[in-house]
C-alpha cells in the first residue's frame, strides 16, 4: 500500500483514494476479529490448570504479527487520509455514502479496540495473579531448602560431635 501520494501520483482520482480508506479499514477490523478471537484464545489458555503457557507464547508471537499488520494499516490510512481530507471536508455532499461508511467502519473498530482493550487487562490481572503465585512457591521453596540444608548441617555437626567425644574417651 506504498502509493505515490503526490498530485498526479499514478493517476488515481480521490475517489479511488477514498475506496482505498474505505478497503483499509475493513482489512483492519478483520484483523481486530482476528486479534479479539487469539485474546480469547489466551484467556483459556491462563484459565486452564495448569496454565498453558507454551501455546500462550505462541499466540503471542501471532498477536505481534498481527499488531504489525495493523501498524502499517494505519500508517497507510493516516497518509493517504492527509492526500484526501481536503476533498472530503469540501465535497461532503458528493462523499455522503463513503463518509457514513468510513464512519461506520471506525465505530467498529473502536468498538473492538474498547473489548480488546478489556480483555487484555483482564487477562493481564490473570497473569499477575498467576506470576504471584508462582513467585511465593518459589520463595516457600527456597524458605524449605534452606530449612532442610540447616537441619542437615546441624545434624551433621552434632554427629561429628559425638563421634568425637566418643573417640576420646
Amino acid at each position: 500500500m506504498d502509493f505515490s501520494l503526490r498530485k498526479g501520483g499514478y493517476g488515481l482520482d480521490n475517489n479511488t483514494y477514498i475506496h482505498i480508506l474505505t478497503d483499509t479499514l475493513v482489512k483492519k477490523n478483520n484483523l481486530l476479529d482476528e486479534l479479539l478471537q487469539i485474546t480469547l484464545m489466551q484467556e483459556e489458555y491462563i484459565s486452564s490448570t495448569p496454565p498453558d503457557m507454551d501455546s500462550m507464547e505462541n499466540s503471542l508471537t501471532e498477536k505481534g504479527q498481527l499488531i504489525d499488520k495493523i501498524v502499517s494499516l494505519d500508517n497507510g490510512f493516516e497518509k493517504i487520509y492527509e492526500h484526501v481530507k481536503d476533498e472530503i471536508i469540501s465535497q461532503k455532499i458528493k462523499h455522503k455514502d463513503d463518509i457514513i461508511a468510513l464512519q461506520e467502519l471506525i465505530k467498529q473498530i473502536t468498538e473492538k479496540s474498547t473489548k480488546l482493550q478489556a480483555l487484555e487487562m483482564r487477562n493481564k490481572n490473570k497473569m499477575d495473579i498467576i506470576f504471584l503465585k508462582k513467585e511465593n512457591e518459589i520463595k516457600e521453596f527456597k524458605k524449605s531448602n534452606k530449612t532442610a540444608t540447616s537441619y542437615y548441617n546441624n545434624m551433621m555437626n552434632i554427629q561429628q560431635g559425638e563421634s568425637y567425644f566418643i573417640d576420646k574417651k
